[in-house]
């Protein structure tokens, strides 16, 4: 059925990315994602029937490189918790920000895999509409009337629009998709797909007075469609104006993330080189496969044999003597010995060892011979230029969306997220550590710059305080040196 619908338009950067993003998506889901695309990722070879092909894909070896990099990478960006600054009254909100039983914490970290896996995520902060005029937090807080987070993934972000106002570029369109559960029986799963608008409109009914004369200004404003039987738009619900502080938003609270930036400019995604090799990879190992599968085994030949009778048989095994009458016959295995599919081995070890370079280091075998400091620092170099733009964009990204849900939470501030910057633990080398405590023994640094320099440099936990460390070492009573036992 055509659709008449105008809310289901997307706009043409999301059209423009979209197949990047599904070759992410194939190759962060794994084997069973990629070969169930079939022909999109493995081509079929010449006049190979259906099952021909079904069993050239299933041979097929997937490396998963892609995922693991994902995973490795999140867990250098979350080596330490992020540090949050906000109220004591906002922290408890923080256990379960999205009213699903997240944390502030996995949400993150969900943000964080986003970004890597097709650098495009978006952050909508929303506020249920019921009025909390005159309640008291905990009367509010009982009814659930409390902000939240909603995390939208690039694919749910479907359209969107700025405007130049007030000297500045601004969010005045955002669509997104979501799926809604329909009712049904007791055991049925039916689902449709709703589109969320999120939009900036000239408000009848909020109006100031300026030195110009009478000027309208822009509210915030959601709606909810669906697409009818017909394939047209159907609202539905009336439009929703969030307030703050019984007043209406003048902007959208919906906030982007990509690797660089926190505008709705698109960003590609920062391991799309790996993925395709990841995908190059898998195509090579097709071929290998297919190959070994015909040429791996020997194949029986008998020249110059004619059976005595019709439904004569031969076998092959030790139990069974094998008896030509003719004695011109041979019987022979036909092996192959030719060196064609060493290529393919040696290009897959080239992709593999380009794959570890273009961020999946962690996938490859340490080297034997012990790597330089310098050297360390140059091959982690192209993971922390990465790394630390991610880190920044979601660390603003973040503090945007908690300074807002603070505020709608009671709790107006300058409040931040700051993601962890070092992603490798840092190394102190005896000689460091000597020359630090000979500097406190001699009177040049105090016990506080000793103290901050082992904690920056994790030899003591991050969570201990001088003074806890201190306690902790005269709970511990003066250590005696050993003198040795002199025997008689």
């Amino acid at each position: 059925m055509e659709t008449k619908s105008q809310v289901s338009k997307t706009h043409p950067e999301y059209d423009r990315m979209s197949d990047k993003w599904q070759r992410c998506r194939d190759c962060v889901s794994g084997g069973d994602a990629v070969k169930a695309a079939g022909t999109r990722y493995l081509p079929s070879l010449k006049d190979q029937t259906t099952d021909d092909y079904e069993a050239y894909k299933t041979r097929a070896k997937w490396f998963g490189a892609t995922w693991r990099t994902i995973q490795a990478l999140t867990g250098m960006l979350f080596r330490r918790p992020p540090v949050v600054e906000t109220s004591e009254s906002v922290n408890a909100l923080l256990e379960d920000v999205t009213m699903s039983g997240v944390s502030f914490l996995t949400f993150a970290q969900q943000i964080a895999m986003e970004t890597l896996t097709v650098g495009r995520v978006g952050i909508l902060v929303d506020y249920p509409s019921q009025s909390t005029e005159g309640m008291t937090a905990a009367e509010a807080a009982k009814l659930n009337l409390r902000p939240v987070m909603q995390r939208y993934e690039a694919e749910n972000i479907i359209n969107w629009k700025t405007a130049w106002i007030g000297n500045k570029t601004v969010l005045t369109l955002v669509v997104l998709t979501e799926e809604a559960a329909l009712e049904g029986s007791q055991f049925e799963h039916k689902t449709e797909t709703r589109y969320r608008v999120l939009d900036l409109v000239n408000s009848k009914r909020i109006n100031y007075r300026a030195k110009d004369g009478f000027n309208w200004i822009r509210v915030y404003r959601v709606r909810v469609f669906r697409i009818d039987d017909k394939g047209e738009d159907e609202q539905i619900g009336g439009d929703i104006f969030p307030v703050m502080s019984g007043k209406p938003l003048d902007f959208i609270p919906f906030f982007f993330l990509g690797v660089d930036d926190t505008t709705p400019q698109l960003d590609l995604p920062p391991l799309l080189d790996l993925v395709d090799l990841n995908l190059d990879h898998y195509r090579m190992s097709a071929d290998h496969k297919h190959g070994l599968h015909f040429t791996g085994l020997p194949t029986g030949v008998i020249t110059g044999y004619r059976p005595e009778n019709e439904n004569d048989k031969l076998y092959v095994g030790a139990a069974h003597f094998l008896v030509l009458p003719d004695p011109q016959a041979k019987a022979s295995f036909l092996e192959y010995t030719g060196q064609g599919l060493s290529a393919i081995v040696e290009e897959l070890e080239r992709t593999e060892a380009q794959m570890a370079i273009l961020g999946a280091r962690l996938l490859t075998a340490e080297k034997k011979a012990t790597e330089t400091s310098q050297t360390a620092q140059i091959h982690r170099a192209g993971e922390s230029s990465v790394l630390s733009s991610i880190a920044s964009t979601i660390s603003r990204a973040l503090t945007q969306a908690l300074t807002l849900f603070s505020e709608w939470a009671g709790s107006p501030g300058k409040w931040s997220v700051v993601l962890n910057n070092e992603f490798m633990p840092p190394e102190m080398t005896p000689q460091e550590l000597s020359a630090l405590v000979s500097a406190w023994q001699t009177g040049a640094i105090s016990m506080q710059v000793l103290f901050d320099q082992l904690q920056k440099k994790e030899v003591i936990a991050s969570d201990l305080t001088l003074e806890e460390m201190q306690a902790q070492i005269g709970s511990e009573g003066p250590r005696m040196p050993d003198m040795g036992v002199e025997e008689v």
